[in-house]
């Protein structure tokens, strides 16, 4: 029988809690229980083998093979669910096989061999109605002989050893009473504690999970319907609650702006702040064809809203389908990748500036390029480039171009996506994921 974690009790109902605490405990004394009487047993087989009584050879027989049936039993959950009541059974019987040996071989009014066994059932945690039935059923057998072939039946004349015997059970009995609930309160205290604790954290479990239905629904829930463009995007956050964030808007028909952020870190705190600038964009939605406005717009919203030590990559990128061209204004985010088929050449493009709410003399640039249908483009973040295999290399930049130039040839930006993730998870193979990462593939038509 397996002891409960204090972390499985406090799942459980104070009372039941309480119980499986003192199986749990009993358990332990009820084995060493198990080996004394085992060892008391083979004795008794042996003495009363040489006394040729074959009642008592029968008798601690039985109790010997009992003791080996609970002894395999002991992981069996039918042992677990009624293990009170079998340790209950057990210590009644061994008073009677007690009596039994002490009436056949000596008078009825000898108690000395009694005295001892009221110590070892008050070491048991028990019920104040099962601590009576016990200690009531160990008192009976100390004073009344057996009937029993064998046994002597004279009710015994020792008074002293009555009174004594009587004296003993009345105070072992308060003392197994007694340290039953100073342990049953002990007990409850820590129990308490650690359940107050428990459902907070429960609490709290259950507000970063709402936390992270909200957050990956500030998301895009699909790609914009684009007639010369294929998008396809992924989002994978290492917590609950992910820094990383992309969007899409559109603005007429020839121009799309595609945003990509990543805060610092991740959690409630990365997830509060990437809901505080999506407000922004959407507000300034209509102005995002000059970026570089934007940016400085929102690093002054980032430094008054944050501490020194909250920051964000924001990349965003303009497309004109009119002038076959992309612009991009970066602060501090990875460059876009753009890979022209054609010649088989990659361009990184974005310069580099610094993150939102750094503090730091801030100017944000455009950076043009010209682009022309079977384009490829795509935006990450970095915990794309930085993840580490076991041996502890980075993906790279390097390893992410091979990556899309052999896809290039795939004939939608989803089978790109697909094929950038499955090389990553090649090389990160069982690796635990240690920053979010986002990653979305343009493809021009």
């Amino acid at each position: 029988m397996k002891a409960p974690t204090l972390d499985e009790l406090v799942l459980q109902p104070e009372p039941l809690a309480l119980q499986r605490h003192f199986d749990a405990r009993n358990y332990r004394l009820f084995r060493w229980l198990l080996a004394l009487v085992t060892a008391l047993c083979l004795g008794g087989i042996a003495n009363s083998g040489s006394d040729g009584n074959a009642y008592g050879v029968a008798i601690f027989t039985v109790d010997l093979l009992l003791g080996a049936v609970l002894f395999v039993l002991r992981d069996r959950d039918v042992f677990a669910r009624n293990f009170r009541q079998i340790l209950l059974v057990y210590l009644f019987f061994q008073i009677l096989v007690l009596k039994f040996s002490t009436a056949g071989i000596k008078d009825g009014s000898d108690f000395a061999p009694f005295i001892p066994v009221a110590f070892v059932l008050l070491v048991f945690r028990l019920r104040l109605a099962e601590h009576v039935m016990l200690f009531a059923a160990y008192w009976v057998a100390a004073v009344f002989p057996l009937v029993w072939v064998g046994a002597r039946t004279q009710v015994p004349t020792d008074t002293g050893g009555l009174v004594g015997v009587s004296v003993v059970v009345v105070i072992c009995l308060a003392v197994a009473v007694g340290l039953t609930q100073l342990e049953r309160r002990r007990f409850l205290v820590v129990w308490r504690k650690e359940s107050l604790r428990s459902r907070e954290r429960l609490r709290m479990r259950e507000e970063i999970e709402y936390a992270r239905k909200i957050q990956l629904s500030m998301l895009p829930q699909g790609a914009p319907e684009v007639s010369w463009l294929d998008l396809a995007a992924a989002s994978l956050p290492a917590t609950e609650v992910g820094g990383d964030y992309y969007e899409y808007f559109q603005i007429g028909d020839s121009k799309l702006v595609l945003a990509i952020g990543d805060v610092a870190g991740h959690g409630l705190a990365s997830g509060l702040l990437l809901s505080g600038v999506r407000s922004c964009l959407y507000l300034l939605e209509e102005y995002l064809a000059a970026p570089v406005a934007i940016l400085e717009r929102l690093n002054h919203m980032v430094r008054r809203t944050t501490d020194k030590r909250t920051y964000m990559t924001l990349l965003c990128a303009v497309l004109d389908r009119d002038e076959d061209t992309l612009t991009v204004v970066s602060a501090g985010h990875p460059p876009v990748l753009h890979y022209d088929p054609r010649a088989g050449r990659f361009d990184e493009v974005g310069l580099g500036a610094p993150p939102l709410g750094t503090f730091l003399e801030a100017r944000y640039e455009e950076v043009r390029r010209p682009i022309s249908a079977g384009d490829l483009l795509i935006f990450y973040t970095d915990g794309l480039v930085e993840a580490r295999n076991a041996q502890d290399q980075e993906y790279g930049d390097a390893r992410l171009q091979r990556a899309v130039a052999r896809a290039a040839g795939s004939r939608t930006a989803r089978e790109v996506r697909d094929a950038i993730l499955g090389d990553l998870s090649n090389f990160k193979g069982d690796q635990e994921q240690f920053d979010d990462l986002t990653v979305v593939v343009v493809r021009l038509r």
